[in-house]
Order: C-alpha cells, then structure tokens, then sequence
C-alpha cells in the first residue's frame, strides 16, 4: 500500500515525533509499502529530497502559530498523493486539521498518531488548547478511523483519547535494538569530554522554551544535592536549544556548573556512543505532555536504566526497580535521591541495565511498524 506520514518536521530535525516517523518510515519501507513523507523544510530548503529510500517532500513553511509551522501548500500535496492510507501525528493541530480535511475531500481513510496532549505551557497557550479542544478538534477529530495511542496508560488517562476511547489503538513507540546495542562504545566520548573516572548522568532532548516541560532545570538543581555525596558525578546535557543560556546560569548559581556539561546538538552517529558512556539516563519532566519518553528506550536498548517521573506516558516505559526508577515530579529532593542510589549502587545499575535491554527488544521498530500495518488494515476494510 502507498502510505503518506504527515508530520511537522523531519529528520535531521531532531524530536521525538521526527524518530517516530523516520523509523516508522523505514520499517513500513522494508515490509514492502511505498512511503511518502510530507513535512516542513526546515532545517533544510524545501523541495524533494530521498532518505534511505524514502520520498520527502519539504514545503515551505509561511508562519509559525504556537510552535507549528504553516504550511499553505500541505493540503494540495495531500490531496495530489494518490494514497490509500493518509497518516498524520499529533500534538500539532494544524497537521491533523489538514489530514483530517484530505480525508473528507477525498474520501482516502486516515489515522493520527497522538503522541501527547497539547501542553499549555504560556497562559495564552492554555487558552489556545482550551479553545482547540472544546471548539475545533470536534469539528476534525471525527473523521480519522483510528487513533494511535502510544501506550495504555496515556490512553486511559488523557481526557481526549479517553472521548475517542472506541477509536483508541494502543501501539507502543519502538526503538532501533541494532543500532542502540550494549556492544557500543563510549570511551572515545568520555575521553574528549575528559570524564574518564566519573559517574555520567546524560539527559538528551530538546532545550527550546515548548520542551521546558521535560525538567532539565530540576535536573540541575538535583545535581546540588546529588554531587554531595558523589563529587566524581557529572551531568551531561545532549541537546539544543535557547533555553540552555538559562540552564547555564542556574548552573552557576547552584555553583554546579564544574559538574553540568553541555554537549549541544550531536551527530546521529555520535548519539549511541553518548548512551553508551553513561551510567544513568534522566528524565524528569514535570508534566503530561511526556507522551512517552523515547530516550528511556534508546538508553536501555543500550544496557542503561534510567530515572524518570511518574508523570504522562513514562510509567509505561519505566518499571521501577526493573529497568529504572520513578519520582513524583517537580520535586529535585526526589530526584536527587532516586540518581544516588542508583549511581552508588553498581549491582543495581548492572541488573536494571540488562532488563532495560530485554525491555528494549520487545520493543524494537520492527514490531511497531507491523502492529502500525495491521491499523492500517483495519481502516482500509473500514472504507470498502
């Protein structure tokens, strides 16, 4: 079948909705299907591009309205695809808007993957997500077949999904068990950060003002607490964005900064070997719009466990004690005391690490892609 994934943006823009679709893409490639891609250009110019044999069709994006980018020609590419299944991602409006508008002009079945509830992260973004979930999604929402929820427990407690609980498949998000692997190496990058003896504890995510949710500025103010009793740690930070000047300065004023490292943006191939020279990856946002929490999954792909928050989707991805730990969120005392026990204790790192891994290959992309398939399936026996 021709599938086209609709999306904001693609790689090498990095976010967890990207590595969604560019996984998705290649594992639904190589189970036979024709696979087109249509997103906004940046950060590269618009026009047709091919990755890994994929089709990807950049548009210019015009405008920018609550950090999604407009795209005025997104519908006529929809409409111009001779698709059989039209697939958008959530949490952007506009890209289900426009989804769900091709399905009623041309009658082609569609689902919408929901990744997360919108989060209302300024005061007036709250009165955006009040007026998109009360007055518009009503208006779209209908006409998709199925939605894909990414694990049980977002889908039971999200108050959209739980609406739409008749439409609602639960198909969990996947991870590359081939190229996040325990075989990989991170010595050559604790060698050039010069961290060759201490205990690594690595966050890896967005650093711009709509990715604030994900708790990096507790993480520093954990890392005062945590750094007492084990002065060897260091935190490092995998991730750009505007507002690392901010996290910096926090840093300076908890005087951790000799403890924090900010690695910035890191080359796809580079980014296994960061997981690898950890000893523990965090994760502490501090509220729902954690979907999921994919860099849980690529860090016990590669043999370590994490911390998280028992906040969003995370708890699905983190049994604690087995693979990882969990802490309320927002609250750094917490965290600080969740990171020293599993840093002081080498058995417990070891014995979580191997079960993330197992964790890890139940949930590899292959798996995803063919559950993904049979929606897909499903909405087109729907529509005969």
């Amino acid at each position: 079948m021709k599938v086209v994934l609709v999306n904001s943006f693609f790689p090498p823009w990095r976010g967890g909705a990207e590595t969604y679709v560019y996984n998705l893409a290649k594992h639904l490639q190589r189970r036979g299907h024709e696979i087109v891609v249509i997103c906004g250009s940046p950060p590269l110019n618009p026009g047709t591009q091919f990755m890994d044999g994929i089709r990807i069709e950049r548009l210019r994006v015009a405008a920018w309205l609550y950090g999604t980018p407009i795209m005025p020609e997104l519908l006529q590419r929809l409409l111009r695809e001779k698709a059989d299944i039209l697939h958008g991602n959530f949490p952007s409006p506009y890209i289900a808007f426009v989804t769900s508008a091709a399905t009623g002009l041309r009658g082609i079945p569609s689902l919408v993957t929901w990744h997360n509830d919108l989060p209302p992260v300024t005061p007036m973004a709250r009165i955006l997500v009040l007026t998109h979930n009360h007055l518009i999604l009503p208006l779209y929402f209908r006409r998709f077949s199925f939605i894909i929820g990414t694990s049980r427990l977002y889908a039971e407690t999200s108050p959209i999904l739980r609406a739409h609980s008749e439409r609602v498949v639960v198909v969990p998000n996947g991870v590359d068990t081939r190229r996040y692997n325990p075989d990989v190496r991170g010595e050559e990058i604790r060698s050039r950060l010069e961290v060759d003896n201490a205990k690594i504890l690595l966050f890896v995510g967005a650093l711009g003002r709509w990715h604030s949710y994900k708790g990096v500025d507790l993480l520093i103010k954990a890392m005062a607490v945590v750094r007492k009793r084990l002065p060897k740690t260091k935190l490092l930070i995998v991730g750009g964005g505007k507002l690392e000047k901010e996290y910096r300065r926090l840093a300076q004023q908890l005087h951790v900064d000799d403890s924090v490292i900010f690695a910035g943006e890191v080359s796809d191939d580079d980014l296994p070997k960061y997981y690898a020279c950890s000893d523990l990856l965090a994760l502490p946002s501090k509220d729902r719009s954690e979907g999921f929490g994919l860099t849980i999954l690529e860090a016990n792909a590669t043999g370590k466990p994490a911390v998280g928050t028992t906040v969003g989707g995370i708890p699905s991805v983190i049994q604690n004690g087995y693979n990882g730990l969990l802490v309320p969120p927002n609250r750094p005392e917490a965290l600080a005391e969740a990171i020293k026990t599993a840093l002081a204790d080498e058995d417990l790192l070891e014995r979580m690490g191997r079960n993330g891994r197992k964790f890890a290959e139940q949930h590899d992309w292959s798996i995803t892609a063919e559950q993904t398939e049979n929606v897909y399936k499903r909405a087109l026996a729907m529509n005969c």
